[in-house]
């Protein structure tokens, strides 16, 4: 009998795994593909969270960058024994090599403030939010008239308005 798959055919097949995902809509975080790194994103206490699932990655193979309101994670897991001669793969599902994500963020955040913590396989971002501009309410005195009014010419209470405009002219 011949083998029907040799070698390494996982990205194929999540390919595949990821198509039917789309087509009949099952959830992408329960089977994610070798191109998605799982995320979740929240609020909490004022601060934009993303929380990142890195398996295998050393924080310092891992860059957290934004540019142009785009957070972009990207890192690389590394095998110690794939490239060995005398190691023998019976079975092969984690990936290897590098990734990148990257998600737009909203306009209301502090970037000059954010942070980054890696923790037990996960990467976790916090961004502050900025204070949103409140409307502010001014309170104006009223206070009383010291004598005449103060109306445009030709109202009301105004002496001279019998005369018009054009009356101070010779004619």
């Amino acid at each position: 009998m011949s083998t029907l798959l040799s070698g390494n055919h996982m990205p194929e097949i999540r390919a595949m795994d990821e198509m039917f995902e789309r087509f009949f809509g099952r959830n992408p975080v329960a089977f994610p593909t070798s191109s998605a790194l799982p995320i979740d994103v929240y609020d909490r206490d004022g601060k934009l969270m993303i929380r990142a699932s890195v398996p295998g990655v050393d924080p310092e193979n891992l860059e957290v960058q934004v540019e142009n309101n785009v957070l972009t994670l990207r890192g690389e897991v590394k095998s110690d024994w794939e490239d060995k001669e005398d190691v023998k793969v019976y079975r092969r599902e984690v990936s290897y090599g590098s990734f990148a994500r990257s998600i737009r963020l909203p306009d209301n955040l502090d970037l000059s403030k954010i942070d980054a913590e890696f923790h037990n396989g996960f990467v976790t971002i916090s961004i502050p939010r900025m204070e949103e501009a409140r409307p502010k309410s001014i309170q104006v005195r009223v206070r009383p008239s010291e004598g005449k009014p103060n109306l445009p010419q030709g109202s009301k209470g105004d002496s001279n308005q019998n005369e018009s405009p054009n009356s101070n002219q010779a004619g």
